[in-house]
């Protein structure tokens, strides 16, 4: 018969006890276990988050259930806010009749944008405030603390596999079809995931000690939208304002991901190489503010 998976609080005596197996106690030896707080740097100890794979298991699957499970409409909210922004920037469009110099049907291109943006706003602001939703599991449980900004950006991910359904419907309607590009794709959700994370630990670092940085990401990432190509294309921003517009990680990261669905859209090179090195700037700096202030992380909070 399957196996129920194990709760949170279950797994983390569970991954314990898988490595206690490894070097089991005999009368005429003991195994002290000794817990340090790891050296600030960029390393992560890969070993050490694979042996807690279960627990981070059972606290992803924790944040869907509370997702879904606490609403009746479950995984219609998924959907409901791309969807409901898209048909009021396609009205909006259609009354204004701006020209916003997009190629592909509008409301493809702004739902499109709109799933992926509203991953990135949901992951990196849920991974911020991950270390003060878990304080209580924190200051009693040992694990690596690295996997407590890392679930939600995880668990985010099924917003993006239920709005891929309504996103199809839409490809099928407009007759647009994915080419060889969509090979691109994955490495697309990657780089999305690793720059949510970046985000997230650099806030929940400093949040630690002024939570004002929670609000001010919100803030910033409010204002994102309309600095990124969500609903408009990048050929819309002045020359004057063009370079200074692609400093934004995310233009490149919405460009490429519908370069990835929509065949004939171009993939732009330049502005995903550089994107991708600002991600992994961006995560670096996170990784190591993180571990920073992992040392003391359960007495401050």
């Amino acid at each position: 018969m399957p196996t129920a998976a194990p709760t949170p609080a279950e797994a983390a005596p569970l991954a314990a006890s898988r490595l206690a197996d490894r070097h089991p106690v005999g009368p005429e030896h003991e195994v002290v276990t000794r817990i340090r707080p790891p050296a600030p740097g960029f390393g992560v100890d890969l070993a050490e988050l694979w042996q807690y794979r279960h627990l981070f298991a059972a606290l992803v699957w924790r944040n869907v259930r509370i997702e879904f499970d606490a609403t009746r409409l479950g995984s219609i909210w998924a959907v409901a806010r791309p969807v409901l922004f898209t048909l009021v920037f396609v009205l909006f469009r259609g009354f204004s009749g701006a020209n916003t110099r997009v190629d592909l049907p509008y409301a493809l291109y702004v739902f499109s944008g709109l799933v992926l943006w509203t991953y990135f706003l949901d992951a990196a602001t849920s991974s911020a405030g991950a270390i003060r939703v878990d304080s209580a599991l924190l200051t009693k449980v040992y694990y690596p603390r690295l996997l407590t900004p890392l679930v939600p950006v995880v668990a985010a991910l099924i917003s993006i596999g239920i709005a891929a359904v309504p996103l199809i419907g839409m490809m099928v309607w407009f007759g647009v079809h994915p080419g060889w590009q969509l090979i691109l794709l994955p490495l697309v959700l990657v780089q999305a995931m690793a720059l949510s994370l970046g985000v997230g630990t650099i806030i929940s670092s400093m949040s630690i000690e002024n939570r004002d940085w929670e609000r001010a990401l919100a803030f910033i990432l409010s204002v994102g939208l309309w600095m990124s190509p969500v609903i408009y294309a990048p050929s819309m921003i002045p020359e004057p304002f063009s370079t200074l517009y692609h400093l934004n990680p995310m233009v490149g990261v919405l460009l490429s991901f519908r370069a990835a669905l929509f065949d004939g859209f171009p993939l732009p090179a330049w502005e995903w190489g550089y994107s991708w090195l600002c991600t992994l700037a961006i995560l670096a700096v996170g990784i190591w503010a993180f571990r920073r202030s992992e040392a003391s992380l359960a007495d401050r909070l």
